[in-house]
């Protein structure tokens, strides 16, 4: 007797990309990048692929930084995969997972949010989809308040968690909070990022303590990029990586 073989369709395996910045001047910033190509051609949404057969998670994060918004590997400071989305209606083209990566990118960078330029990378053709357009326009970079409701698939759901991610991870993952805050920052730069993905600014005293008896971070005498050019008063405490 012959075993009756059963075949199913396996669903498409996505990867999406939340990109992500900070500084003292700009704050936190998200950003998202026009689809050149249906479905939802014009529409700003977060830089993704469909996966390669034999690309690994992470390679597959970086190539859609790289072709969808224009982002270089050499501007990531930090990627962190932080979950997988799923649901039958997701994507009208097929039954896919998406696998959600956050990338800290350097804000020197990257262009003001409300400029849109050339991509300085040429996009790569997807499996089972048209060449894009040769020149597409490079990530856009907002606000997470101000950015557009509604994206498509459900890249607002994918955005949430990055900021969930960061938000429960400050501190405690000195690779993100690192990677955020740069290799020198101000308390007051530490209070800013706290705030943006908190809501609330944290009490000075509690900051401070909890900056002092950070094993991770010492205290330094240079002062930190965004201290530069202050003229007057007390210079900032600046704070610094242990190697």
């Amino acid at each position: 007797m012959t075993d009756a073989v059963t075949t199913r369709d396996q669903p498409l395996i996505a990867i999406d990309v939340v990109p992500m910045s900070f500084s003292a001047t700009e704050g936190l910033r998200v950003a998202t990048a026009r689809r050149p190509y249906d479905p939802y051609a014009g529409h700003q949404a977060l830089p993704g692929v469909l996966l390669f057969p034999a690309e690994r998670l992470a390679d597959g994060a970086q190539r859609a930084m790289r072709t969808k918004a224009g982002i270089g590997s050499d501007s990531v400071r930090h990627l962190a995969q932080i979950g997988a989305f799923d649901g039958p209606g997701r994507d009208p083209r097929d039954a896919a997972i998406s696998i959600a990566f956050v990338a800290v990118v350097d804000a020197s960078g990257h262009p003001d949010a409300t400029a849109i330029g050339p991509r300085t990378a040429k996009p790569a053709t997807e499996p089972s989809e048209p060449r894009p357009p040769e020149a597409a326009p490079a990530a856009v970079w907002r606000d997470p308040a101000q950015a557009e409701p509604g994206l498509p698939f459900d890249h607002d759901r994918i955005i949430a968690a990055a900021l969930e991610h960061a938000r429960t991870r400050l501190w405690r993952d000195a690779a993100l909070t690192r990677a955020l805050l740069g290799p020198r920052f101000t308390t007051a730069d530490a209070a800013r990022l706290q705030t943006a993905l908190t809501g609330t600014a944290p009490d000075p005293g509690n900051l401070n303590r909890a900056l002092r008896t950070n094993a991770a971070i010492l205290r330094s005498d240079d002062p930190a990029p965004s201290a530069a050019g202050r003229r007057g008063g007390r210079p900032p405490v600046t704070w610094t990586w242990r190697a």
